[in-house]
């Protein structure tokens, strides 16, 4: 198991530990409760899939397999995904120490494949429904100084 560097918390609040497993390794790194577990893997030096960062494309799933998170940072919440154990790192934050499952790809195809077993694709993209997207932390990290946006 590979241990990532403990992390400090302003306020002297003790951050969560997670565990990581992955088909390469184990890993192990700090998130605070405040903290997307998305940008703790990040800040911690390890690489995970991501795109919308809002809680909607998947990209970023994993499942849980002990602890306890919130998800209300998600644009989509599914009872389902809920219980199945699915988790979308770009919106979920740690309320207990946890340990996580990821295949980068084999991770979104079951969670993918429980969603279409379980009728929410097409609810999600059902004709007149509005989105409340929001900016993610990616495109605050755009350098500018090129003139690029």
């Amino acid at each position: 198991m590979t241990e990532l560097p403990a992390k400090t918390n302003a306020g002297g609040a003790k951050p969560f530990r997670v565990r990581l497993e992955r088909p390469d390794g184990t890993y192990s790194f700090d998130a605070a409760a405040d903290e997307y577990l998305l940008y703790a893997m990040i800040d911690a030096g390890l690489d995970s899939p991501y795109i919308c960062e809002q809680g909607w494309c998947i990209a970023c799933a994993a499942r849980l397999l002990a602890g306890d998170v919130d998800r209300s940072g998600a644009l989509t919440v599914y009872p389902e995904d809920v219980e199945a154990g699915f988790v979308l790192l770009c919106s979920t934050m740690p309320r207990s120490d946890l340990v996580l499952s990821q295949d980068e790809r084999q991770t979104r195809r079951d969670m993918m494949q429980h969603r279409i077993e379980h009728n929410r694709l097409a609810r999600a993209y059902l004709p007149g429904a509005r989105s409340r997207f929001r900016r993610g932390r990616a495109a605050a990290r755009i350098d500018t100084r090129d003139g690029h946006s």
